[in-house]
């Protein structure tokens, strides 16, 4: 990869396409960004003339509906449907215009409950996913099928990133329907602003590995520049829901109290990967869990009139 080649990234709007853009052009690439404003990826003739008008040699695919967990329960065929749509859409552009590689956001929403810890890349298709996100994950591994056709077909190189819960600056903060960390800053911001109760969904028992923007824009840029396949993007380090809030209360200052709404569903109870394949790239994050959510949270203070939630 030279700096003369261009890259299109999707989904630049978003935690991880705001943090990659930063990455790429502080390493010299020519970047272009693209957000559901310039082409709405679902229309096939819009993704068509986006590629064509940027022409670039790489994309980084980051684009999708995504949800958090009640989002995700509640809009099974909505989510198949549009990220099968933008997926497919966004694939097949790029070999019209004879894109060298393509570097595709997945979701550790693909594997099973069946897959043993930590789990590996090569068991993506074992089993189910796990009901909670199943209309998401098989979108996501529909794309993986598509990915390897084209490549057997067309020779078209291209890397699967199945990303854990990313969070970090500009993420959404929506309480509802976001993710898990940027939901929980928000809550905690607003029980310590204005006094609310500060009430966690499930039991914080379910275990999740979570990497902070800056560090997974680094691992996709080393995976953009020298792997091909699927690669699991974690740090390989897994904690409880329970001690991820602790985490939030203790840097955000909140000295109130927590309730658990045990009533709300946990997800897929434990996760952790393998990410031997991303270690031999060179790659170890350099945010623990605690100084991540410290500039979040700092962050989502400096920036609350105009974060999106």
């Amino acid at each position: 990869m030279t700096a003369t080649e261009r890259i299109l990234i999707t989904g630049v709007s978003g935690v991880a396409g705001r943090a990659l853009v930063r990455e790429l052009r502080d390493s010299g690439y020519d970047v272009v960004g693209a957000t559901s404003s310039r082409a709405d990826l679902t229309e096939r003739v819009q993704a068509e003339e986006l590629l064509e008008a940027v022409r670039p040699t790489y994309v980084v695919h980051l684009a999708g509906r995504v949800h958090g967990l009640m989002g995700n329960i509640h809009s099974q065929g909505q989510a198949f449907y549009e990220n099968v749509q933008i997926n497919t859409n966004v694939v097949e552009a790029s070999r019209r215009v004879g894109v060298k590689k393509l570097v595709a956001m997945g979701s550790t929403a693909v594997y099973s409950d069946i897959v043993p810890l930590p789990m590996r890349e090569d068991d993506l298709w074992l089993g189910p996913p796990h009901d909670s996100e199943r209309g998401y994950a098989h979108a996501k591994r529909a794309m993986v099928a598509q990915l390897e056709a084209y490549r057997d077909q067309y020779d078209m190189d291209f890397a699967f990133v199945v990303s854990t819960n990313l969070y970090g600056p500009g993420d959404k903060f929506d309480e509802a329907h976001g993710h898990v960390l940027p939901s929980l800053v928000s809550k905690v911001h607003r029980a310590k602003e204005w006094g609310e109760p500060l009430e966690v969904w499930g039991t914080g028992t379910a275990t999740r590995d979570f990497l902070y923007s800056a560090d997974a824009a680094s691992a996709i840029r080393m995976i953009l520049e020298s792997y091909s396949g699927v690669i699991n993007l974690a740090t390989g380090v897994s904690v409880t829901i329970r001690e991820a809030v602790e985490t939030l209360v203790r840097v955000s200052g909140y000295a109130g109290p927590v309730s658990w709404d045990s009533s709300k569903p946990d997800g897929q109870h434990a996760r952790a990967y393998d990410v031997s394949r991303l270690e031999a790239l060179g790659w170890t994050p350099t945010f623990t869990l605690e100084q991540g959510l410290a500039e979040t949270h700092r962050w989502y203070v400096d920036n609350f009139a105009t974060a999106r939630r």
